[in-house]
């Protein structure tokens, strides 16, 4: 089997460049709807070729359990025709397969048909012989067994990632974060209070610098930010889409920082007097990441969750540090209204 084992490392290279540069860099077929169908395929395809990758240079099936080396095999071949099959309509609002993508799968065919011959080769006696599985690895070096095994590895990651990809597609956009805090205080003094960009960090989890530049905050003010986080610095950029004073602050956000998860997002202030004398402080914010689906699924899992947390925080710590004579509960009501982006802008309703 070293001839065929030699096969699938050359092809399980090349695969590898395929999923990564046209799949996941240039076609983006994550992110499309329209790919679901291909995408799957691709996931089933890639636990396929982690089973080759374990099996071929490792071990041998004999007689009975032959069938089952060979139904790998066919299954397979089957993937990889239900492939061709949907491609033109998973890549027809881009125009049909990239030039370069069509090459590589055309020198991935002629490889395939040179491995499944040397497959063929090397285990037709196995039929033969008593049933049994055998671990075999003579005449398959040893780094290469250790190539192939990393390879079958990263094949069943990159299959889970995808996949999950694809289930993270059909699931409901996250909802936006809300936090509030009623406050016996006025409206002019919190105005006063949380439009500081130099007390804001004072109070706010989320930020440990912020400059603002322009000397009067108001509509189109911009402002950059920083955040201190494991020994690293992740920088970016604000500006205000809405000021009316003592009543709300609208502002959208973003980070040119590939090391910052948020990418861009939107969100607003608002102040409202209670009956009781007392007022009213809310914040609503969302955002998008980058990272692709990994991304999404680190903000559903951890990031998001933590940032409804750590506004809450934020919000007790504003309270207790600048307005003693009281505070009822901070309260989070994340999904009670919704935000949404509108031409850069937000709608709150």
């Amino acid at each position: 089997m070293a001839t065929a084992s030699l096969l699938l490392a050359v092809i399980s290279l090349l695969g590898a460049f395929d999923i990564a540069y046209f799949h996941w860099y240039r076609c983006r077929l994550a992110d499309r709807a329209e790919s679901r169908v291909e995408g799957w395929l691709h996931v089933a395809r890639g636990f396929i070729y982690a089973l080759q990758l374990a099996l071929v240079p490792n071990v041998q099936l004999h007689g009975a359990f032959y069938a089952g080396f060979v139904a790998l095999f066919v299954v397979d071949i089957g993937v990889a025709m239900a492939d061709v099959a949907v491609e033109p309509a998973s890549r027809r609002s881009q125009g049909g397969l990239p030039g370069g993508e069509y090459l590589m799968h055309i020198v991935l065919s002629v490889l395939v048909g040179a491995y499944l011959h040397a497959i063929a080769l090397g285990s037709l006696a196995w039929r033969h012989l008593p049933s049994a599985v055998v671990y075999a690895p003579a005449g398959v070096p040893g780094w290469l067994r250790g190539l192939l095994g990393l390879m079958g590895a990263g094949a069943a990651l990159v299959a889970v990632v995808e996949g999950l990809a694809l289930v993270e597609q059909r699931l409901p956009r996250p909802a936006p974060i809300h936090v509030r805090v009623r406050l016996r205080t006025t409206v002019e003094r919190l105005w006063e209070v949380t439009q500081d960009h130099r007390l804001h960090p004072s109070w706010d989890h989320r930020f440990s610098r912020i400059f603002m530049l322009g000397e009067v905050i108001q509509t189109g003010t911009a402002m950059r930010y920083e955040k201190d986080l494991l020994g690293l610095t992740i920088r970016g950029g604000g500006r205000y889409k809405l000021h009316r004073p003592c009543q709300q602050s609208t502002f959208e956000f973003w980070s040119e920082d590939p090391r910052s998860l948020i990418r861009r997002g939107v969100g607003l202030w608002l102040y409202r007097s209670a009956a009781d004398g007392s007022v009213e402080f809310s914040t609503s914010y969302t955002y998008e990441v980058r990272w692709g689906a990994l991304g999404r699924w680190i903000d559903r899992a951890v990031f998001r969750p933590l940032f409804q947390r750590e506004t809450e925080r934020s919000f007790r710590r504003l309270a207790a540090r600048y307005f003693p004579e009281g505070a009822s509960e901070v309260a989070g009501a994340r999904g009670r209204k919704p935000v949404r982006f509108i031409d850069g802008g937000c709608l709150v309703s």
